[in-house]
């Protein structure tokens, strides 16, 4: 199935809606200055952006971290198995109950997790009923079960304020629904519940603030624009779906308008995950030039954007993820060529001019890319082109058209990106001999 441009023909007068910020954003992307400078407080913030959003992926892990928590995770397993046969001696013990669903569901024993979890839940007055409801969705997930995780969504809504907790559980599911055909709605009545709560917070400049976590505005308004681009793609009838994200991208415009996120650390990556979106229905640049590594050394090329479907990843040694998505795609998509872009600056965040040590991870990285994922290091000014400020990300186009440009967090973010790429994603007639033979 092609799909259709209403993802984004109607939100393209968000561009007229910021033509001052939207300068201000390509400024602070490309020089590291803004109209307003930054205090050392927001400074800080910027500048530990990349350390925390690599910290957050899950292959932030050395292999001494991978190794023993392998190992933890299979006693976790056996505990969890040992524990939930037979009569439990836990079964009235509420604080004992809760460990053990939090024990299974760390062993990746969801189904027994599911099961402790329930009868916590079934006892008078449990109290951290509301931990064992996110941790109940958790256990459905493993389960593969979003639309049973989505009742307990609405019971944490229902029965609680709205906090950091609850809306990451709901990033979760939406998660996991997204690009699964049976669980359209599930991933559109979540959004309507974040953006019903997130929308006036931003409109206000404030944050989502949890008894233990909280979350920054520049990640309720990704959010929010994530949730505009499934509503346009996602929703049964397309012009409902097309308002939907009209209406929500005009609120989004509006909130990065105000004047006193400038200045903030949440201002360039509001504003870049604003560009991305309006740059789906629009032309892409007609190629991207940069240099191979043949034989390990930089040799000269371009990849033209104008023909067929091109599936570029914007990636940086610094998010460990980029290998896995670029793994997963290849798997879900094995006669797509896949184009792996970087640049130097993206690596180094000093001068977008080589680095030898920069250089020789590229090689090392390259080296374990599937054979039809092709690496390409391009100017920083032309990654920016793509308003790639979180990676692993990707870009969809098709005959000149981007049709997708989305931050990869998740299997159900990959699944959607190449349900945008649509017609011949991983159809033999439409693969190019080789990814290589496309960059020239």
């Amino acid at each position: 199935m092609r799909p259709s441009l209403r993802v984004v023909t109607g939100i393209g007068f968000a561009l007229l809606l910021l033509p001052a910020a939207g300068g201000q954003a390509a400024a602070q992307s490309s020089s590291g200055n803004s109209a307003k400078p930054l205090s050392p407080s927001e400074a800080y913030k910027a500048a530990m952006a990349p350390f925390v959003a690599a910290r957050a992926q899950p292959d932030d892990l050395t292999d001494a971290d991978k190794f023993a928590l392998q190992i933890g995770i299979a006693q976790a397993s056996r505990a969890c198995r040992t524990l939930s046969t037979g009569a439990s001696p836990f079964a009235a013990d509420a604080k004992e109950l809760l460990a053990l669903g939090e024990l299974c569901i760390f062993g990746q024993q969801f189904v027994p997790a599911y099961a402790t979890l329930e009868k916590y839940l079934a006892l008078p007055q449990p109290p951290e009923r509301k931990l064992a409801l996110v941790l109940l969705v958790r256990a459905l997930l493993g389960m593969n079960q979003p639309g049973l995780a989505e009742v307990q969504i609405q019971s944490l809504l229902n029965d609680y304020p709205y906090d950091a907790q609850t809306h990451y559980a709901i990033d979760k599911v939406i998660d996991a629904a997204e690009g699964t055909n049976s669980f359209n709605k599930t991933a559109l009545t979540l959004c309507a519940a974040q953006n019903a709560a997130t929308l006036p917070l931003l409109a206000s400049g404030k944050a989502l603030q949890g008894k233990e976590i909280s979350a920054a505005p520049s990640v309720l308004f990704a959010d929010a624009v994530r949730c505009a681009a499934l509503a346009a793609e996602l929703e049964p009838v397309p012009e409902a779906g097309q308002d939907a994200a009209q209406d929500t991208m005009q609120q989004l415009a509006a909130i990065a308008r105000e004047p006193s996120w400038a200045g903030t650390a949440n201002f360039a990556p509001m504003q870049s995950a604003l560009a991305r979106q309006v740059m789906v229905g629009q032309r892409a640049p007609l190629a991207l030039h940069g240099h191979v590594l043949s034989h390990g050394r930089p040799v000269p090329r371009a990849l033209p954007l104008t023909r067929g479907g091109v599936l570029l990843l914007p990636f940086t040694l610094w998010a460990p993820s980029s290998q896995d998505a670029a793994r997963q795609l290849a798997v879900l998509a094995p006669r797509q060529p896949i184009y792996a872009i970087t640049s130097w600056r993206a690596n180094t965040g000093g001068a977008d001019t080589p680095s030898s040590q920069i250089l020789e991870a590229l090689r090392q990285w390259q080296q374990i890319l599937p054979p039809h994922v092709s690496m390409l290091i391009v100017p920083d000014a032309e990654l920016n082109l793509l308003h790639a400020d979180v990676f692993p990300a990707g870009v969809a186009i098709r005959d000149g058209i981007v049709r997708s440009n989305t931050v990869l967090s998740s299997r159900g973010s990959e699944r959607m990106l190449l349900r945008a790429l649509g017609d011949g994603a991983g159809k033999p007639e439409t693969r190019r001999a080789s990814a290589e033979s496309a960059i020239r």
